[in-house]
């Protein structure tokens, strides 16, 4: 059986980017890392995981949330994973 530290790990994303992603579309983490994974095998998806990233990281920082810098660093560590995206 897999532990959620092991989908995490096949997701392609940091367990923080996990957890954005998680909060923003209001799921459980398990099932954004498998979101995830899927979603990078597409053509789009890393632009797709970006805006996800970006629109969490901005949320918290708006709302002043303890975790707006988990989002933002786990944007700046997509962006450098990813330099497809242009930043």
């Amino acid at each position: 059986m897999l532990s959620l530290v092991d989908c995490i790990a096949f997701s392609g994303l940091t367990p923080e980017q996990v957890d954005s992603v998680a909060c923003f579309k209001h799921i459980p983490t398990i099932v954004a890392a498998e979101w995830a994974e899927e979603v990078l095998d597409r053509p789009d998806g890393p632009a797709e995981i970006e805006a996800v990233l970006e629109a969490e990281a901005k949320l918290a920082c708006d709302h002043h949330l303890a975790i707006a810098a988990d989002c933002a660093h786990g944007l700046c560590e997509f962006r450098l994973a990813h330099p497809e995206l242009g930043h």
